[in-house]
Parts: structure tokens; sequence; C-alpha cells
């Protein structure tokens, strides 16, 4: 139920993954993914569904259309 925290420690842990390992690696990409069911769970729908499009156009690039984790 703290969702603020964890939305909070989540764009944290983002902002790391994207400096380090870079916007396009597959644990930034489910970090990314992460964040956008919390944000869904708050009913940000707009823009969980934005970082989810983000995430999917991503994934797509790196890792091919028909590969699991694009495809969950």
């Amino acid at each position: 139920g703290k969702y603020a925290e964890a939305e909070a420690i989540d764009r944290q842990v983002l902002q790391l993954r994207e400096t380090v390992l870079g916007k396009e690696h597959p644990d930034t990409l489910t970090n990314m993914s992460n964040l956008a069911v919390l944000l869904a769970s708050q009913g940000q729908y707009t823009k969980a569904e934005a970082m989810n499009q983000q995430v999917l156009q991503l994934r797509e690039t790196v890792l091919g259309k028909e590969h699991p984790d694009t495809l969950t």
C-alpha cells in the first residue's frame, strides 16, 4: 500500500540502471515494465500505457518481436 514510496524507489532504480546498463538493456526494460505496472495499480493508466508502449518498442528493437520478454 506504500505506492508513493515504491514509485520513488522504482524511479531511482530505473535512473541508475539507465546510467549503468543503458536504456536498452533487458534489466532496464524489466524495471520500466515493473514501474508501468505500479503506475497502473495507482490508477495512472495514461502514464502506464505510455511507459508500456515505450518498453514494447525497445524490446522489439533489442530482443526482436518474437522474444518471450517482448511477447510478455
